[in-house]
């Protein structure tokens, strides 16, 4: 397979992911402004919707990591581990009701999520964000400023994922 090609599919699947993030956003948003019917089941879905999200952008960077290191998109793993990472994040800042929770995930940052959390789930104070160049940014909206070149860096943001994954479903 061409790098022009491999180059084409990543584009196309970055692009369906931001698409969907902004769909989900969008109804996020929706139901945070009141337009659902029953709020405790509109919130149930909300969660389970950004677990949804957070396991597919999980998967898609697992996937990309388990290539031969030659054949690794390093700009769509980082997107994704990181992507993961913040639904993870969210979906645990939602559940605790955290300030300015009908905020969309776009303004919120990783650290300002994990400091939030950590007060009602002693786990996430546990891990170590700081190492992750992009925590403290919006990594959402400026995944291309925020692009880790390297295997070990992004393996590590993915395993920063997989840990609050694990946090999610113990």
């Amino acid at each position: 397979m061409s790098i022009e090609t491999i180059l084409l599919v990543n584009i196309v699947i970055l692009t369906s992911a931001v698409y969907l993030d902004s769909l989900l956003t969008d109804k996020i948003m929706a139901q945070a402004n009141g337009q659902g019917t029953d709020q405790s089941s509109n919130m149930n879905d909300e969660l389970q919707e950004i677990l949804e999200q957070a396991e597919v952008d999980f998967d898609r960077s697992q996937e990309e990591l388990y290539r031969p290191s030659t054949d690794v998109v390093l700009y769509s793993a980082c997107f994704f581990a990181r992507r993961a990472l913040h639904h993870y994040l969210y979906y645990y800042y939602k559940k605790f009701d955290g300030p300015g929770a009908d905020k969309s995930p776009h303004e919120l940052t990783i650290q300002e999520m994990a400091d939030y959390c950590a007060k009602f789930e002693k786990r996430i104070g546990k891990i170590d964000f700081e190492a992750m160049h992009c925590s403290k940014s919006d990594v959402l909206e400026d995944e291309e400023v925020f692009f880790c070149n390297d295997v070990d860096k992004v393996s590590s943001c993915k395993g920063l994922a997989e840990e609050m994954r694990k946090i999610v479903y113990s």
